[in-house]
């Protein structure tokens, strides 16, 4: 084994995720001890990335029947690799990748984890091979879109890979231009507007959703969110697959506009009404993003049935149970900005959450920020919860 592993000529190593052995880059690390960006590394391997997998895995086992999963950009190999060895849905995965260094490593990977006999793999470039996929004979149930950087220019061809009622899972690690820090960023690469706000992860996921369901739609496909999540460096969004143009209608629905304002009052807009930018709280000027996905952002069946198949993941059971708990809302309530702008300490999210349900308001936590509350209750409400100081 040692002389397969000097094969690649660069130091490589063995890792462990999920309940698979595979080999990567031995990666190099900073001063401080962190690994370096992984794109530097000579085959893309992102240890960081873990939950993102995870939650790929647990998707997987929610198909009620045998499917075939594709990744275009595959690197090692661990996600399509893992979803062989932990599930018993997935019976083929389809790997590419155009680093030639990395095809070596997710054969040598597939061969140690035993399934090389349900593993087909592809040197070349990610649009070639998902077009290749996109007649109606050769779609797949799964794809995964898992890039450096934005998404976009996989998402396309991704979408026609993927059969009727199948599902698509989509990353984003480009969060500065999402959340709004590099706005001409964000326009050139998804040709949508990002803002700073005081919920911006949570834009960022929803324009990343907005994307895709607009690409989709262009397609005559209905791409809805089924799980969506913020974590360190990423954004992601599941959706499920639907054709047919009645659908598209109904689903476009939920794209409009975000306006936020530094007071913390928000505001959705529909695509046709596109807001002015005047905060009608306070009179002051009010960011505005869009258009994004406005509607839920994940879906209550599909949610449950993965958290009934990740007991045995621990970071995506928590991450799964936090999303299952969340309000259906758009935008939450950074508790410590509420507290600064009124100049006083700030209270417990927990307990302001407690308060909220005891007088009658939907609220819960986010996992995608611990400081915040999410929450049907109007802003007024709240502020009067936290100047009163019974929270």
């Amino acid at each position: 084994m040692v002389e397969r592993l000097n094969e690649f000529g660069f130091p490589v190593k063995w890792y462990s995720e999920g309940r698979v052995r595979f080999v990567a880059p031995e990666f190099p690390t900073t001063k401080a001890g962190e690994p370096v960006a992984p794109t530097k590394w000579p085959i893309f391997y992102n240890p960081f990335s873990s939950l993102s997998r995870d939650l790929t895995v647990v998707l997987a086992r929610t198909f009620d029947r045998k499917i075939r999963v594709a990744e275009p950009l595959a690197g090692s190999g661990v996600r399509s690799i893992r979803l062989l060895v932990e599930t018993d849905t997935v019976s083929r995965a389809l790997m590419n990748d155009i680093n030639p260094y990395a095809v070596k490593a997710m054969k040598l990977n597939a061969e140690l984890n035993g399934v090389l006999d349900r593993s087909e793999f592809y040197h070349g470039d990610a649009a070639v091979f998902l077009t290749a996929l996109s007649g109606t004979e050769n779609r797949v149930s799964y794809v995964d879109v898992d890039p450096v950087g934005a998404p976009s220019k996989f998402v396309e061809n991704s979408l026609r890979a993927v059969e009727n009622n199948g599902l698509i899972g989509v990353s984003a690690t480009d969060l500065a231009a999402l959340v709004g820090n590099h706005p001409n960023a964000c326009y050139r690469k998804y040709g949508l507007l990002s803002a700073k706000n005081h919920f911006a992860k949570e834009t960022a996921i929803r324009l990343l959703a907005s994307f895709v369901v607009t690409r989709a739609a262009a397609m005559n496909i209905a791409a809805h969110p089924v799980l969506s999540v913020y974590h360190r460096h990423f954004v992601r969004v599941f959706f499920k697959l639907t054709r047919g143009r009645a659908r598209v209608i109904k689903i476009l629905a939920n794209i409009g506009w975000i306006q936020a304002c530094d007071c913390l009052r928000s505001t959705v807009y529909p695509l046709e009404n596109l807001p002015d930018g005047k905060c009608p709280r306070c009179g002051g000027e009010a960011s505005v993003a869009g258009p994004a996905w406005v509607g839920p952002l994940q879906d209550v069946e599909t949610v449950e049935k993965m958290l009934q198949r990740s007991e045995d993941l621990p970071q995506a059971f928590e991450t799964i149970t936090k999303i299952r708990d969340e309000v259906d809302a758009v935008g939450f309530y950074p508790v410590d900005k509420i507290a600064k702008n009124m100049k006083i300490q700030p209270p417990s999210p927990a307990k302001l959450v407690e308060k909220l349900k005891e007088i009658g308001y939907k609220a819960s936590l986010t996992h995608v920020d611990p400081t915040a509350v999410k929450t049907d209750a109007p802003l007024e409400e709240i502020i009067r919860l936290v100047s009163a100081g019974v929270c």
